[in-house]
């Protein structure tokens, strides 16, 4: 492409002279340096200027008591926009009138104390921390059921969008296994390459630009990381384990690939893990002490 590029210029300079080679290596430059990558910071302020311009302009009362209060937000793989196709597991926000609470289940939790929310007509704005959190009110089906809100959260350069709810819930918190239907075809690529069986998952997420990894404890004890492409047609890295090397929420649940029930343990309780669809994929083991 470069040759092609100088060819061009140097044929057009010998007819029409100086003002032409000069314009002619402008372009040489610009097409050997290649296009600029945008910083996260760079990123993050293009997606919160389009966020809040859908929010419209400043609320009246009525519109500015849908979004007071507390909310919670989750959602997963298939529940966000980077901009660039890529995807993440599963996460949660908690947004308090203190405090605000950004989860990813291996990646750990970041927020802040909230601070001034910025309510307009078809939504909020607030900044907690790091995190920036568009609440607008707007159904949402996302997560499997319908919400009356929509979540935006824009983190180091990535936009997370899922379904948001009035109050706080007790109910479990997601974990890496929350989106363990997509994860399938990267686990059973990586379970294929255990030496011991049956060996289990401990714990899976996606990485970005069409990769995954996948954490398998074997029947030896032995851990190992796998990274496969998400198509799980090609495995780049498969490696031991430290034992100090562990993710937050790695091993609670581990996975069970196929259909046999794992023998009973004291602590531990299994469940089936189901697709989509409802077809049994294997089986999640809980600690439950």
């Amino acid at each position: 492409m470069r040759a092609f590029v100088r060819g061009l210029c140097l044929a057009s300079a010998l007819a029409l002279g100086a003002v032409t080679i000069a314009g002619c290596q402008r372009e040489q430059q610009a097409t050997e340096e290649g296009p600029t990558t945008p910083s996260n910071a760079e990123r993050e302020a293009a997606m919160a200027a389009e966020q809040l311009a859908a929010l419209g302009g400043p609320a009246n009362a009525q519109q500015r008591a849908l979004f007071e209060g507390e909310f919670q937000a989750s959602g997963g793989i298939g529940a966000l926009d980077t901009g660039e196709g890529s995807s993440e597991g599963a996460w949660e926000l908690r947004l308090l009138p203190d405090y605000a609470q950004f989860s990813r289940p291996g990646l750990g939790e970041d927020g802040g104390i909230p601070g001034e929310r910025d309510y307009r007509e078809r939504g909020m704005r607030v900044v907690a921390g790091a995190v920036t959190i568009t609440i607008m009110n707007q159904a949402c089906t996302s997560s499997g059921g319908e919400l009356p809100y929509t979540a935006h959260v824009l983190f180091e350069g990535v936009a997370y969008t899922g379904c948001a709810r009035r109050g706080i819930s007790d109910g479990p918190r997601p974990t890496w296994a929350s989106v363990l239907p997509e994860l399938i075809p990267a686990i059973d690529a990586c379970l294929a390459r255990a030496e011991t069986r049956p060996a289990r998952v401990t714990f899976a997420t996606t990485l970005g630009e069409g990769e995954v990894s996948v954490r398998i404890r074997e029947a030896n004890g032995s851990r190992h990381e796998c990274i496969s492409n998400s198509a799980g047609s090609e495995v780049f890295v498969f490696e031991p384990l430290s034992d100090l090397d562990r993710r937050p929420g790695e091993g609670d649940p581990e996975f069970v690939r196929g259909g046999g029930q794992p023998a009973a343990q004291n602590c531990r309780t299994s469940e089936a893990a189901v697709s989509r669809a409802g077809e049994q994929l294997g089986w999640l083991v809980r600690r439950s002490c």
